[in-house]
């Protein structure tokens, strides 16, 4: 009996494990796309990881080399995971890896052919990687110029150039904001010249307001926030739009 059949839950428990674990093991990888909105990215090796742990507890027991590339994957995917959340650069290291390994077509085909297995080994599990590898090369030819696989800023120095960008505008927004405030303060402590005219509509009881134009209500209609401007297109590969549909 697999692990669904006793799972309190209420969206799967009404399904067979055998539809349900399939379904939930999927969209843990639709969700490692959806966080960098391409096929390969810095996330979906962690979730790529999760769904082969996902399956290790559906089946109840897993070879060697099935165990270890979960294992593996969960350490390389949290480093994956922090890079995506500074929007770190990563090495070829991690690059290939993720194209090769722990792309979500890998994973897949790692889980398919978890079952048979030799000595404890399973004998498909180097040939599920070699045959995913090929697979995302033709993938990647067959879809070019446009690239599904994003791994951050293309090197180093571009990654410290965007972060030291964004600290001197930060800076400038910064100076800017308290120049304005110190503005106002002067604007607000100058004192305010009153014309005889004024004295004397306020003494006798006449109505200041003379200009011609249409009086309001009352109602002072501060001015709103500038629209942000849009900028370029931020779309990086083949699926960004298809993952914003989703």
């Amino acid at each position: 009996m697999g692990v669904i059949d006793v799972y309190p839950g209420v969206l799967f428990s009404s399904l067979p494990w055998w539809v349900a674990a399939p379904l939930i093991q999927l969209a843990v990888l639709v969700f490692g796309m959806a966080l960098d909105e391409t096929y390969v990215n810095r996330t979906t090796v962690l979730t790529g990881a999760i769904a082969v742990h996902i399956h290790g507890f559906v089946a109840g027991d897993v070879g060697l080399l099935v165990g270890l590339y979960a294992d593996i994957g969960l350490f390389v995917g949290a480093y994956g995971l922090y890079s995506y959340v500074i929007d770190g650069y990563v090495g070829n290291a991690f690059r290939l890896v993720a194209f090769f390994v722990y792309s979500p077509l890998s994973v897949f085909l790692v889980i398919l052919t978890a079952g048979p297995t030799l000595f404890g080994i399973e004998p498909l599990f180097v040939p599920a990687l070699a045959l995913a590898g090929y697979a995302n090369v033709q993938l990647q030819a067959y879809l070019a110029p446009s690239d599904p696989y994003y791994f951050g800023p293309e090197s180093e120095a571009a990654f410290e150039s965007a972060v030291e960008a964004e600290a001197r505008s930060e800076t400038a927004a910064e100076e800017t904001s308290n120049s304005s405030t110190t503005a106002t303060t002067a604007t607000d402590s100058t004192p305010t010249a009153t014309s005889p005219d004024s004295e004397d509509e306020a003494v006798s009881g006449s109505d200041p307001d003379t200009f011609d134009g249409p009086r309001d209500d009352g109602e002072v209609e501060h001015p709103g926030a500038e629209p942000a401007a849009a900028g370029d297109s931020s779309e990086r590969g083949i699926l960004p739009e298809f993952m914003r549909r989703l």
